[in-house]
């Protein structure tokens, strides 16, 4: 006689299978091209999570199996830029994922998480506020004093050219103190956001160094959401499991940042519209969070006090998006921009005139002529095409950007019909590198591309998804663009920059947001020889 654990012993082995063979043989998508246990099984992408190596292994399948592939039993990859404009445009129910419901807080969704359209958009509108230009140009001293906090500490790095001769100088064959400037733009990064958001700094340029593991705890953080996000129905038995709460080190309220928010929020109480929502005793700035108060106090039925929390917290904790997207895309469009300068001799013999005619032209000291003429490109157009090219080749985000397919009939894509609830998918990685849009070098840093064709350019512009796009644009573009703008002439204007290792790539790890490593350079003051 079989006992009840040989049942089961056979049983469940023979469940599994039957169940991968039918989602390889029976599924609708089962013509599309793709790897094997994609086909039948989730494991292809948590594996390729896992690995940290998820933006190059979507380009590798789609060289190998052409512009749809199939990356899961119910998901299909698509690599035109065309597709994915239509995909991320605002009202055409592509919907998000319950892939974003592994982020936190999972009882407040905040603006990157919230999957329910007409509750983002109620959130995203009074979010929008503190985000604006307007607002920027008001905070934009605060973000100047910290640029210039940031150079003083990086002046500690330079050489002295008083210990040095002129031909060791500019040979570099002395030993120079090393500067891992990805870290020092980090600490820059949060510091920004501290002033913005809350109106004080995190404190990482004074200290030099990641308070308390602030940061790698946000990393790991967004590495655990990009793993499990895969496959969110274990996440009620990880992270969201009660137990949690009672291990220190799992418990996310210990945070450094999660807590300054909540001790900003208690310096505001009460919510009074008499106080705009400013702290007591504050330098009478509107941060991000005097703003949503703002917002609360209007409609307090419609963004509540946790909505408060949520989205100032989420600005920095997502480590992207705003510290997801913002951090992610400032810090890469930043590492980036000066790696592929660093590397690229043409680019940077012609950035650097541009760099120096701004500087006797003395813009540096109109903040608000600088922010509009920038953001423009017509101030610096070299500048810009650099940025936009470290952007395109190197985005912040390494995963997918997933939507379903729109109920209930679905959605025809190229003359194939998805049924609904199919997961559409799009990386920006592969879309950034389309050779119809971007041309036949699409895989070259060439600033010049922006250039040459005005109407080309516009083309290029139009299918650019460093932001994401429709009604999930990122909400902090406008701040993201005005630090570049602000910070990476500033230290192309002050300083020389050599790569320590110039035949060694950026480490560079796909978790959701790709965090990259190991930019470290020698530094001098630009004439301190001359």
């Amino acid at each position: 006689m079989i006992s009840i654990v040989t049942y089961w012993a056979i049983l469940v082995p023979v469940f599994i299978l039957t169940r991968m063979v039918y989602r390889r043989y029976a599924s609708p998508l089962r013509s599309i091209p793709g790897p094997f246990l994609a086909s039948c099984s989730r494991l292809w992408k948590v594996r390729s999570t896992v690995q940290e190596n998820t933006h190059w292994d979507h380009l590798e399948l789609h060289r190998k199996y052409g512009p749809v592939v199939r990356i899961a039993p119910n998901e299909v990859s698509f690599s035109s830029p065309q597709v994915a404009r239509n995909l991320l445009s605002a009202g055409k129910r592509f919907y998000k994922t319950d892939f974003y419901s592994v982020f936190p807080p999972p009882e407040n969704p905040d603006i990157f998480t919230e999957i329910r359209e007409e509750v983002h958009a109620m959130k995203k509108k009074v979010a929008n506020v503190p985000y604006s230009m307007a607002a920027m140009r008001q905070l934009s001293p605060f973000i100047d004093d910290t640029i210039e906090f940031l150079v003083s500490r990086m002046d500690g790095f330079c050489t002295d050219p008083t210990t040095v001769s002129k031909e060791d100088f500019y040979n570099w064959k002395k030993p120079q103190p090393i500067l891992d400037l990805g870290n020092w733009l980090h600490y820059f990064a949060f510091d920004v956001l501290g002033e913005v958001a809350f109106g004080r700094s995190f404190g990482f340029l004074a200290a030099g160094l990641d308070k308390e593991d602030a940061i790698r705890t946000i990393d790991n953080s967004q590495k655990y959401n990009g793993i499990i996000g895969q496959v969110p129905e274990f996440d009620r038995f990880l992270r969201r499991n009660p137990l949690c709460k009672f291990v220190p080190s799992l418990d996310p309220g210990n945070n450094l940042i999660t807590r300054i928010a909540k001790e900003e929020m208690a310096k505001r109480r009460p919510f009074e519209v008499e106080r705009e929502g400013k702290g007591a005793g504050g330098d009478g700035r509107e941060d991000l969070m005097a703003s949503l108060i703002k917002g609360h106090l209007k409609d307090p039925q419609k963004f509540h006090e946790g909505d408060i929390f949520a989205v100032a917290h989420g600005a920095i904790t997502k480590t992207n998006k705003l510290l997801t997207q913002l951090r992610g895309l400032r810090l890469n469009s930043l590492d980036n921009a000066i790696l592929l300068l660093a590397r690229t001799d043409r680019a940077t013999r012609l950035l650097a005139p541009e760099i120096r005619n701004r500087r006797r032209r003395g813009r540096r000291h109109d903040p608000g002529h600088w922010e509009h003429r920038m953001a423009a490109g017509a101030e610096s157009p070299y500048f810009q095409a650099c940025l936009k090219e470290a952007m395109r080749l190197r985005p912040a985000v390494g995963l997918n950007i997933t939507r379903y397919a729109p109920s209930p009939d679905g959605v025809e894509i190229d003359g194939r019909h998805y049924p609904a609830g199919t997961r559409l998918a799009v990386n920006g990685w592969v879309l950034h590198r389309d050779t119809e849009v971007f041309g036949q070098d699409a895989e070259f840093f060439r600033p010049e591309r922006w250039l040459e064709d005005e109407e080309n350019a516009r083309v290029m512009e139009r299918y650019m998804f460093q932001f994401g796009g429709g009604a999930h644009v990122c909400i902090g573009r406008n701040l993201a663009l005005l630090e570049i703008n602000k910070v990476c002439p500033r230290l192309l204007r002050d300083f020389d920059f050599q790569l320590v290792n110039p035949t060694c790539e950026l480490k560079a790890k796909a978790t959701f947001f790709v965090v990259q490593e190991g930019l470290e350079v020698y530094i001098s003051r630009r004439g301190a020889t001359a």
